[in-house]
């Protein structure tokens, strides 16, 4: 179970366990938004996913705590351990989604996120390993020394020079 306090643009979690972020974090916090003047504070989430893509599949759903506007998660006053379990990341990269406990307590958190469908920029192209090659053919003509009226074999002969 959690607590909301907008005001604070806190989320306290009430005890050690297990916190499933789409039922007892996104689906909670929507909940109380709901209730009463809630509303007026600063949204605590975003998500995206969980758009069906046929076949029995769906794009794994992302949370976002929403850090810029200064929502954190309070960790519970008591020792033990916390699984938050699923895509939770924080608005902005560099900030934390966790405050410490405000007693003398120890307190482990530890995330479980699904890889299934996290995309990775290694810096390159993008483009497939045949389109690579057709890019290198390209160029490769550009640079052959053949006329206009160069057959498909003059091409060919010149980009292997």
């Amino acid at each position: 179970m959690v607590t909301f306090d907008g005001v604070q643009k806190t989320i306290f979690l009430n005890s050690t366990g297990t916190y499933d972020v789409s039922l007892d974090l996104y689906s909670e916090w929507k909940e109380w938004a709901a209730l009463t003047d809630n509303l007026k504070f600063a949204k605590a989430f975003d998500a995206v996913g969980g758009d069906d893509i046929g076949g029995g599949q769906s794009v794994s759903p992302y949370y976002f705590l929403r850090t810029d506007n200064g929502w954190r998660i309070q960790s519970p006053e008591s020792d033990g351990d916390v699984i938050v379990s699923g895509n939770l990341f924080p608005r902005v990269s560099t900030d934390s989604l966790f405050l410490p406990s405000l007693g003398d307590y120890t307190v482990l958190i530890t995330q479980q996120l699904s890889a299934r469908a996290i995309v990775v920029e290694t810096g390159v192209s993008g483009l497939t390993t045949i389109e690579s090659e057709a890019l290198d053919l390209v160029r490769q003509f550009l640079d052959a020394k053949v006329s206009s009226r160069s057959s498909k074999a003059d091409v060919i002969a010149a980009s292997q020079l």
